[in-house]
Parts: structure tokens; C-alpha cells; sequence
């Protein structure tokens, strides 16, 4: 399955966060969004997870930060390249290059919390080249977002509701 976050987003803008099975199984089962956000799972788990979304036709966006018994190194992005990821959420600049390596659409969390920490971002993107952004939280005001929007030219993503 090819993951292209810009096709995706053509589709929706939503993508729903699963922190929880039962949320998991709510989004691939209920709503008609192409993606789920994957905060749920370990190293024991997340295979039959990728599963279990792709059965569904969904786009598995595992958010490795919050994955239990995954090595945030080469071994654990292959790993997770071979049990079929399709892209990587992470706050860790460093999983990026590795990310983007194994083939996978990489994609870097962040938090804005003043001008310093947007100034940071709009850096980070430029140095670290992921293929989108989520900027949490969602609640920021429009203008910062609008900043980072003028500022790269990566999809940019609102999380951060949960």
C-alpha cells in the first residue's frame, strides 16, 4: 500500500487518533477516514494492529513515541517497515534520516507554545526534511499556524486533542 500523505489529505483532513483498541476498532470500523493515527500497542501487539487496519484499507500513521518495546534505531524503524507501517509520527529529530531510510513516510511531531518554539519547527523542517508536520496542540491559535503554513512546504497537521 503507497502511502502519500498529500493524496490522503486530498481525501480528508481528519484523521483520527487511537489511543485505545476500542478507539482503534471505532476508527477502522466506523468512520470513513482513509488513516488512523496509532498511539496504542507494543512490540507484542502492533504487528496483528497494522493487520488489522490494512484489512480495513486503512493507512497505519504509528506514532512510535507512544509505542511500548520499539527501539527508536535502525532495527526497530525496520521492523516496523516490515510488519507494514505506512508512516511514522515522532518528537525525535533524530528518528527522522532513519525513517525516511527504511522508505517510509516520515512525519515530525511538535509542539508550539510560543514564537521560540515555531522558530525552532520552521528549523527543524528545513534541517530534517520530514515529509509533514503534526503541530500540537491543536487548540493554537490560526495565526501560528498560518506562520508555519508560509514557512515549508510540508503538509502540516493539527493533533493534540486527546
Amino acid at each position: 500500500m503507497e502511502c502519500r500523505l498529500d493524496i490522503l489529505l486530498r481525501e480528508s483532513k481528519i484523521i483520527p487518533s487511537a489511543a485505545s483498541v476500542e478507539a482503534l476498532k471505532y476508527a477502522a470500523e466506523k468512520l470513513p477516514y482513509p488513516c488512523v493515527m496509532v498511539k496504542v500497542g507494543d512490540i507484542n501487539s502492533i504487528a496483528k494492529l497494522v493487520d488489522y487496519l490494512h484489512k480495513r484499507k486503512k493507512t497505519v500513521m504509528l506514532h512510535i513515541d507512544s509505542i511500548k518495546g520499539i527501539s527508536k534505531d535502525e532495527a526497530g524503524i525496520h521492523y516496523l517497515k516490515r510488519i507494514g507501517v505506512d508512516s511514522i509520527i515522532t518528537m525525535k529529530l533524530q528518528n527522522i534520516r532513519m525513517i525516511k531510510e527504511e522508505g517510509i513516510l516520515s512525519i515530525l511531531g511538535t509542539f508550539l507554545v510560543d514564537s521560540s518554539s515555531l522558530a525552532s519547527t520552521i528549523q527543524n523542517i528545513y534541517s530534517n526534511k520530514p515529509d509533514a508536520v503534526v503541530a500540537m496542540p491543536m487548540t493554537i491559535p490560526d495565526v501560528v499556524y498560518q506562520k508555519l503554513l508560509k514557512s515549508c512546504t510540508v503538509p502540516v497537521m493539527a493533533g493534540g486533542w486527546e
